[in-house]
């Protein structure tokens, strides 16, 4: 049987889950590894200024390919990544941090090497990431390929990151090549049995119902399957604000985005007024929920979860998410559900005559492309985007569980690479962005680059309607934008605006769609206190907690 190195195994193992990129920064310990992974011709390397952007790229890459591998160094590069790790496990993004690692002769001797901390202990890096990944392995020549695919399948299964360590020595060791497909998971059908039967009884006394979807829609791969049950069961559907993509907003049956209070009107009544709330891939954490302020009715709630349903306050374990799915689109009576809501008044941000965040965000629903993708931090622009409808085929890429700000530009290198159809765009406060700029350079290298949008409020603001308005750690440095895009691409092709008024800002968006090659860098300034509509709402449940 044909024998290939342990890094062979694993760049034909990555590639026969989708992965064809491996985002990262180089180090000693990782050298040997890159070569023989890049040596396969399975993947491509896409290197970052620091390994933080590198762990949000393959985030990003991930939520659009359903898997993504970064690679780093030993100690310095594996910690500076773990945020962005700890990011994944938090918003259900399956990928593999690979840390190429001292070989198996220095860890066993203690030996003083560099990137340690001095006292011989080997072991500290990788028990760091046992708290934020679903399975993790220090890799041995003796049993390398089947730690391999334990791991990597424990991704695929749980949609959580995972942990490789590659010492140098076992990166070059021999074993046979990939022979059968991973393993995954089967299904317990005593445990789907007993679901089809609680959830038929909740279900058989209902006369209405709502639909919610959740992050686990998308990232499950189960949009098609979920709208075969929003169809079947006839009934409003709502997204959270953390699953913009997992409805067709041009669907009969939408009603919005749903954020407890803060959501859209027809949202809340769809949620507020149905018998059984059929909750899909959802978790409601505070920022999702409005501060909390969502319908908490166990006893009337059908909740899937990835591996269980609970069924009025009842859990089952060992029924998978897209088995739940077809049991329920099996069981509703769409004749019986089916309801239409009354017309409420139109909603979202009205455009001024001011480029205020009501302006912005109303000329950017106005102009917003099928098909492109929003990606934004969780800070003013999370929130200005919750406001605003996309077109079908278009959706939102943040993290509002983590919440961790610098997040969203090199989220967007990742989705940019991972499919370069869709073309991100990348909405983002200045606060944010100064976090992780350095991937600027990146991006305006991409045969199809983003397009970037600075919202400059001189600051956190999102911080600041939370609480201390004018405290002086809310505050930044001014950056001029478009001139730093130029700095990081000397001799790139690139189009930068600072647009000031509401004209301005449509000939700025007007001017992108002629220039699909280039990278766009536009620069909107806004008052340190204006906030959307949204981020008012949460901030009066936040004081109201």
């Amino acid at each position: 049987m044909q024998t290939v190195t342990v890094a062979q195994y694993l760049a034909r193992r990555l590639g026969e889950l989708g992965v064809e990129h491996l985002f990262g920064v180089p180090g000693d310990f990782s050298l040997t590894l890159l070569d023989h992974m890049l040596a396969e011709g399975r993947q491509e390397w896409v290197g970052s200024p620091n390994e933080l952007g590198a762990g949000y790229a393959a985030d990003g890459y991930a939520r659009t390919r359903g898997m993504a591998a970064m690679v780093t160094t030993f100690g310095v590069g594996e910690l500076s990544a773990i945020d962005a790790v700890a990011g994944a496990y938090a918003e259900n993004v399956p990928l593999v941090q690979i840390t190429g690692v001292p070989p198996t002769t220095s860890a066993a001797a203690g030996r003083l090497l560099h990137h340690t901390l001095g006292d011989g202990d080997f072991g500290r890096f990788a028990r760091a990431y046992a708290e934020v990944t679903a399975a993790g392995a220090v890799l041995t020549a003796r049993d390398a390929a089947e730690r391999i695919d334990d791991v990597l399948a424990t991704a695929v299964r749980e949609l959580r990151p995972v942990y490789l360590a590659v010492p140098v020595d076992v990166a070059t060791a021999l074993v046979l090549a990939p022979a059968a497909p991973l393993p995954l998971t089967a299904t317990d059908e005593r445990a789907v049995g007993r679901f089809r039967s609680a959830a038929a009884d909740l279900l058989g006394g209902a006369r209405s119902a709502v639909l919610v979807a959740g992050h686990l829609v998308e990232r499950s791969g189960a949009v098609d399957r979920f709208a075969r049950l929003v169809d079947a069961a006839a009934s409003p559907v709502v997204t959270l604000v953390s699953a913009r993509g997992a409805v067709d907003p041009g669907s009969p049956h939408f009603a919005g985005v749903y954020c407890g209070t803060i959501g859209a009107k027809r949202a809340i009544l769809a949620v507020d007024t149905a018998d059984v709330v059929i909750e899909a891939g959802t978790l409601m954490a505070d920022a999702v929920t409005g501060m909390f302020s969502h319908r908490d009715d166990p006893a009337h709630t059908i909740h899937l979860g990835l591996h269980g349903a609970t069924v009025a306050g009842s859990r089952i374990d060992g029924v998978p998410f897209a088995t739940a799915l077809d049991v329920l689109t099996e069981l509703v009576d769409g004749a019986a559900l089916r309801r239409d809501l009354p017309d409420t008044a139109p909603e979202g941000p009205e455009a001024g005559p001011a480029l205020d965040q009501a302006t912005l965000w109303a000329h950017l629903e106005g102009w917003f492309p099928h098909g492109h993708r929003l990606v934004t931090d969780i800070g003013t622009t999370f929130w200005g985007a919750a406001g605003i409808t996309l077109p079908a085929g278009s959706d939102v890429v943040a993290q509002p569980v983590w919440s961790s700000i610098g997040y969203a530009l090199p989220a967007a290198l990742g989705c940019a690479v991972a499919d370069p159809e869709r073309r991100p765009v990348l909405v983002i406060g200045d606060g944010a962005a100064q976090m992780t700029v350095q991937e600027l350079s990146t991006l305006a290298r991409l045969p199809q680059p983003p397009v970037v949008i600075v919202v400059d409020n001189s600051g956190y603001t999102i911080e600041r309607a939370l609480q201390s308005p004018a405290a002086v750690y809310n505050d930044v440095a001014p950056w001029d934008w478009c001139a730093l895009a130029r700095a990081f691409a000397p001799g790139v092709p690139m189009v930068t605006a600072e647009p000031a008024t509401p004209g301005e800002l449509d000939e700025a968006l007007a001017a992108v769609s002629c220039s699909p090659d280039s990278l766009v860098v536009l620069h909107v300034r806004t008052d340190p206190l204006d906030l959307p509509a949204g981020l008012r709402g949460l901030a009066d449940n936040y004081h109201g907690r």
